[in-house]
């Protein structure tokens, strides 16, 4: 009753992004050196270990990568190791190729990350979920890799990708084949249509530059009591996954970490798997 009784206080129509965005200017400010710094370590790191790999062809031409290529080498994580290809190549998944554009002039979220692949490939392989014709939800999907990867190995799913307004014109872009796979604009923390989930995605959406209370509320109210909900984790900024987690916590019965089931074998990232959603008499 204590639990069920902090949800209601807390999680009803109360949130305020003003407290959210407080500290944004710090926040991008913070985001600005973290990209400086992967920039810098792909240039004098990255690029001359990729460079240097004699067995393995890593692109296919200069604007596409081949992911199949990289996972064979591994050498890096870096985020940023990708950044200059116009697409993703990720070869026949499910019964039909996937390549995925890339957008530099829309940031980070026009990337593909690895947490991102590592989700896709987990929760592909995770059957319990996979009967009947469940409905997913991507939040921050930015180029929609994982819910169009889980769409294509899934094919009897409803795959919805979400994000802000200037990454819809990516995900479509990238959906436009998946016939199974739609897209659109969600705010974490404004009130939603009232869709719940059967299955809800996210990779590297748990983070203190992000509203962590927002991403909270909106993960509480797409769910319903059997949801599984996803999601890859790379902790950057200390404290973000601890604050995070414990809301989680207080609005769902089973919020545990569990070590990816992924071909990409990057030490950094982990699964946060949470069900059990806790309604309000």
């Amino acid at each position: 009753m204590e639990a069920t009784s902090m949800i209601e206080t807390e999680y009803n129509d109360e949130y305020d992004a003003y407290e959210a965005m407080m500290n944004r200017g710090a926040f991008l400010r913070k985001l600005r050196q973290m990209a400086e710094e992967d920039e810098a370590h792909r240039d004098v790191v990255v690029l001359p270990v990729l460079s240097s790999s004699k067995d393995v062809e890593i692109t296919v031409d200069h604007d596409t990568l081949c992911y199949h290529s990289y996972l064979s080498v591994q050498a890096v994580y870096d985020d940023y190791k990708h950044v200059n290809y116009r697409q993703i190549d990720f070869g026949i998944v499910g019964d039909s190729p996937l390549v995925i554009a890339q957008d530099r002039t829309v940031g980070k979220g026009g990337f593909v990350w690895d947490s991102g692949y590592i989700l896709a490939e987990h929760v592909a392989r995770v059957t319990e979920w996979q009967t009947g014709s469940p409905s997913v939800v991507e939040l921050g999907a930015g180029t929609g890799v994982t819910g169009l990867f889980v769409g294509r190995q899934v094919p009897q799913a409803q795959v919805h990708l979400t994000d802000l307004p200037q990454l819809l014109p990516l995900m479509e872009k990238n959906s436009s084949t998946s016939k199974n796979v739609t897209a659109g604009v969600l705010e974490w923390g404004r009130n939603v249509s009232g869709q719940e989930y059967d299955v809800i995605l996210g990779a590297d959406v748990v983070a203190s530059i992000y509203d962590s209370y927002g991403l909270a509320k909106t993960i509480y109210d797409l769910s319903h009591e059997r949801t599984k909900i996803y999601l890859a984790c790379k902790d950057r900024l200390s404290g973000s996954i601890e604050d995070f987690e414990g809301q989680m916590k207080n609005m769902f019965e089973h919020v545990g970490r569990s070590k990816p089931n992924s071909s990409n074998n990057n030490p950094k990232v982990w699964i946060f798997e949470i069900s059990g959603k806790r309604v309000t008499q």
